[in-house]
């Protein structure tokens, strides 16, 4: 005969393996659910501070250049990544967008400012990113300058500044335009 403590046991043990069964079947319906990127990024070329990857997804492919920060002010120890990107959809046509993560969520409604070489344009900002107005402009200046400069005002803290090199951007910018066809 099985004791009390037997059947807890074994009861217990039943509902361990039913919870198990269910967390997997909640598993596989959650990933098949999620729609899947059709292939991850592939780094095109790293030129200077800059690199520059393509991938494909469901509108067609897409290609960025990217670059990190070379030197951050009051930047907060929680801080995440903060870069620059310039985005080629062609499918979408969306060609040249310009946006800066921030590492941090942006105050709302603030503005944000980037400044190529003395030249500035001012940024929206929703969340995490700063989207330029002007994508055109701005690319245009970060093709000719040496530097950009990102000045931002997180939701909570000190507004930063990250200061970004522009050392091999015009390369990336060659790179997405093949990847994508665009000229």
């Amino acid at each position: 005969m099985f004791s009390h403590a037997m059947h807890t046991r074994i009861i217990e043990r039943q509902m361990l393996m039913m919870f198990a069964r269910l967390a997997a079947v909640t598993l596989v319906l959650f990933v098949a659910a999620v729609p899947a990127r059709a292939e991850a990024p592939k780094l095109l070329a790293k030129t200077g501070d800059w690199e520059s990857f393509a991938y494909s997804d469901k509108a067609g492919k897409v290609c960025y250049a990217a670059s990190l920060p070379k030197r951050s002010l009051h930047a907060a120890k929680n801080r995440g990544a903060a870069n620059v990107t310039v985005t080629h959809r062609p499918a979408e046509k969306s060609i040249g967008v310009v946006s800066v993560a921030g590492g941090y969520a942006y105050k709302k409604d603030a503005i944000a400012e980037l400044d190529v070489d003395g030249a500035k344009f001012d940024l929206f900002t929703t969340g995490e990113t700063a989207w330029a107005r002007d994508d055109k402009a701005v690319v245009q200046a970060m093709l000719k300058g040496k530097s950009l400069v990102m000045h931002g005002t997180p939701a909570k803290g000190e507004a930063t500044a990250d200061t970004y090199s522009l050392a091999g951007f015009a390369a990336a910018m060659t790179e997405i335009g093949k990847a994508c066809g665009v000229k």
